[in-house]
């Protein structure tokens, strides 16, 4: 069982972050599993390991081998805590904070059980002192950065953030000498105006202000840029530890936590006898050992080449030393953010390539990964950059421009506004208010997605070459469609349950089989 945590916990450090620019299924499900599991292994290895020292009877060579398997429980403590890369799968776990709280005092329980039973064995008793507090420092951690990460907790941040971190940037007006650093630098601001808004608080006009002058001095491709840095940073302080271990408080506890972990690693191989255990024993010590070493030895890479780094570096910079710095983790970050790519979902064609999933299939959620059979991606053109980005600066620029811009009210319509404006530009919002504001979000893209495929297709029914516009609006359609149904979560309100979803496959079908 201690192998076994010891494996989850090295695909939780290696494919941790991965998820984070990689659209690969494998890779979610590699992660999904690992994130799952290890708590559960590593708390059922603490059980078997407090169960085995019960019984203090038998020989000296037995006492010896439940000495040092005892010696293993301040590792599994580690492995409760978590790696840096990954301390929630999905923002739900978040607001678990106060059960992994419960857990904390509970295994810290078992495991000074544990090492209580075995103390007096000599200098193994006294390594394993240090390895205890960085077990316990990683599980404490963990709980506090799930505390700081939920909805709570990010209520009661305030626009102040958002202030701060554009003074201490000190972004300036003039363009840029490099476009990185001052994208890197608008990803930092505009993530704290970001996370107060993902908490549906309404930001105060001076910011939006500010943000519309920052993001309309790029182009669509800066402007992306910029989002795809702001979405990664977000992410760390979602997902990771990044809020405690980018904090100055978290860099003295990462170094010293490192020096105690290498510290007891050296006092281990020079003082303990290895023949006074048995090798397979002496071989998972060894195992553990080097997994703790290389957890601290990869959070420090990750700490060194993030962009989070590079920011307090532009922030520190000035000097030739820190420019130095910069230029070298640049070189050896050359990376894409992200795939660059959007999944699509066309409701028509998975309706008539597939049946209606057996009821059992759903209470299995069997289903759920069924419809991802149907998901596919497209590369992220340079036109529909730009279309994007161009309605976005419309939608600014009018919001500068109306008079009522303190109104809330107002600014909520402009941003609000979901296809009603272009009819109302045009004279036909009358005519076609059934489907876009007297209907509600999610049955309004349900709508217009069938409304794009048939007249996508009805343009191609030729054979000829369809306009580059009809492939954009057909692509972002295709888009919208595949959050409705498979990341529900990512938008205001999606599918509440599976019966509107069902009952449109159903209604496409009986066209399929009348035609």
């Amino acid at each position: 069982m201690v192998l076994l945590s010891l494996l989850l916990q090295t695909i939780l450090i290696l494919f941790g972050s991965r998820r984070k620019t990689s659209g690969r299924i494998w890779i979610r499900i590699l992660v999904w599993s690992a994130y799952l599991s290890a708590d559960m292994v590593a708390t059922v290895a603490l059980g078997t390991l407090a169960r085995s020292q019960g019984d203090s009877s038998g020989d000296s060579s037995e006492k010896a081998n439940n000495s040092i398997q005892a010696f293993w429980a301040p590792f599994l403590l580690l492995h409760l805590g978590g790696p840096d890369t990954i301390t929630a799968y999905s923002i739900e776990d978040n607001e678990l904070w106060l059960r992994h709280l419960l857990g904390l005092v509970i295994q810290v329980g078992v495991a000074f059980y544990v090492f209580s039973r075995s103390w007096g064995s000599g200098i193994l008793s006294f390594i394993a002192i240090p390895l205890f507090v960085v077990g316990i420092a990683k599980y404490a951690e963990r709980t506090w950065v799930l505390w700081s990460s939920c909805s709570k907790s990010l209520k009661n941040s305030s626009l102040s953030d958002f202030w701060d971190s554009y003074d201490r940037t000190g972004i300036s007006e003039t363009p840029p000498q490099d476009p990185q650093r001052d994208y890197l630098l608008q990803a930092y601001v505009f993530s704290y105006i970001s996370k107060f808004m993902m908490q549906d608080l309404v930001a105060g006009i001076l910011p939006l202000i500010r943000s519309r002058e920052l993001i309309s001095r790029n182009e669509a491709d800066g402007a992306f840029k910029v989002v795809e840095a702001e979405l990664g940073l977000i992410y760390d302080m979602l997902y990771t530890k990044a809020s405690l271990i980018y904090s100055r408080g978290g860099i003295i506890l990462r170094c010293i936590s490192s020096l105690l972990s290498v510290t007891a690693f050296i006092t281990f191989q020079v003082k303990i006898d290895k023949h006074d255990y048995s090798t397979t024993d002496i071989s998972i010590t060894y195992l553990l050992f080097a997994a703790a070493v290389f957890l601290e030895f990869y959070a420090f890479l990750c700490l060194v080449l993030s962009d989070w780094t590079m920011i307090w570096l532009i922030y520190k910079g000035g000097n030739g030393l820190t420019g130095a710095i910069y230029s070298l983790i640049r070189k050896l970050t050359r990376r894409k953010r992200w795939s660059r790519s959007i999944s699509q979902y066309n409701l028509i064609s998975s309706s008539f390539e597939s049946e209606l999933p057996p009821r059992c299939l759903k209470l299995l959620g069997i289903d759920e990964m069924m419809r991802q059979m149907h998901v596919n991606r497209k590369d992220l053109n340079v036109g529909l950059q730009g279309l994007i980005f161009e309605h976005l600066r419309e939608k600014a620029q009018k919001i500068k421009e109306d008079f009522d811009v303190v109104d809330n009210n107002v600014r909520s319509k402009i941003i609000g506004q979901r296809g009603d404006g272009v009819l109302e530009r045009e004279g036909l919002l009358q005519d076609y208010k059934w489907c876009t504001t007297e209907l509600e979000f999610s049955r309004s893209i349900v709508v217009w997605h069938l409304a794009t495929e048939i007249c996508y297709l009805d343009d191609n029914k030729d054979g000829s070459n369809v306009s580059k516009e009809y492939e954009r609006s057909r692509c972002l359609s295709e888009y919208m469609m595949y959050l409705l149904v498979i990341r529900p979560n990512m938008l205001s309100k999606g599918f509440s349950d599976d019966v509107e979803y069902l009952e449109t496959l159903r209604e496409l079908r009986r066209l399929k089989y009348s035609s």
